[in-house]
């Protein structure tokens, strides 16, 4: 497809079974890591087996030079002001002449830049998304310009142990140079700023407890949305309970499956 004047692409999703399903269904966008590939990605979450098992299309988007307009960074996109978010509504646009999707159930995850870039459609196309689910990836646009059409419910999941996007914030450590800024607030101050925006209390309550990874969520939000929190325990710049990445990432949760989790909420968050 033609999105910005750019020819760009997608791996879609869809499963068998889905001609048999009466009504609409979910979308789920998976944006990949820097330098990553729809199919990677794909084989990094495992989320087309789930869709196959829950009957959602998954769409896994291709970056300009394998990168992400995140507002901050990264790498060709960012450098060549390629606007992502305008691609997605184009994306949205272009499967939904297709398939019966449901618009009221159209979510987004993504890891790392991928990550980054979930945070920015919260921000800028919340009259489109249901929910976001960034795994190892902080709001990464300056947050006054952080203005959603509507409160949107989040999910983050991070590793405390991350030193690509450091869960506490600061410089990233990176394997390859990446263009734009890695300098990060940390996950704390993403989800303050998320609990602003929606208008959530200030009280939480443990959702989940198990093996390395606890989840906290903030319920009491504008419009029912949900700000929730899976902190992973040394956990590093991984997919966890996903597939493998190189060792200078760092350990991965075999104890938690972010991919069954974000799906969860996804289906708890239609907007």
């Amino acid at each position: 497809m033609t999105s910005g004047g750019r020819e760009r692409s997608a791996l879609l999703h869809v499963p068998r079974s889905l001609h048999k399903k009466k009504g609409r269904v979910p979308l789920v966008f998976d944006f990949h890591h820097f330098n990553g590939t729809p199919e990677a990605e794909a084989a990094l979450t495992g989320l087309s087996a789930l869709a196959d098992e829950r009957g959602l299309l998954v769409a896994y988007p291709a970056g300009v030079g394998g990168s992400w307009n995140a507002g901050l960074c990264c790498g060709q996109a960012w450098q060549e002001g390629v606007d992502d978010v305008d691609f997605t509504r184009d994306l949205i646009d272009a499967i939904s002449e297709e398939h019966r999707v449901d618009p009221r159930r159209i979510f987004v995850t993504g890891m790392s830049n991928g990550a980054l870039m979930a945070h920015r459609l919260g921000c800028e196309l919340a009259d489109r998304i249901a929910a976001i689910a960034p795994v190892a990836g902080v709001l990464h646009v300056p947050p006054a310009t952080c203005e959603p059409a509507r409160p949107i419910s989040v999910l983050h999941v991070h590793g405390t142990a991350d030193i690509v996007i450091p869960y506490n914030g600061g410089t990233g450590v990176v394997p390859v140079p990446v263009p734009g800024s890695l300098e990060f607030i940390s996950v704390a101050e993403s989800l303050a700023i998320w609990r602003e925006r929606d208008g959530c209390a200030r009280v939480s309550h443990v959702t989940y407890a198990h093996g390395d990874t606890t989840c906290r969520a903030w319920s009491r939000c504008a419009e029912e949305a949900e700000v929730e929190h899976c902190a992973v325990e040394g956990g590093g710049h991984t997919w966890p309970g996903g597939g493998d990445l190189p060792p200078v990432f760092g350990p991965k949760s075999e104890t938690f499956d972010a991919s069954e989790r974000l799906l969860d909420f996804f289906e708890e968050h239609a907007m």
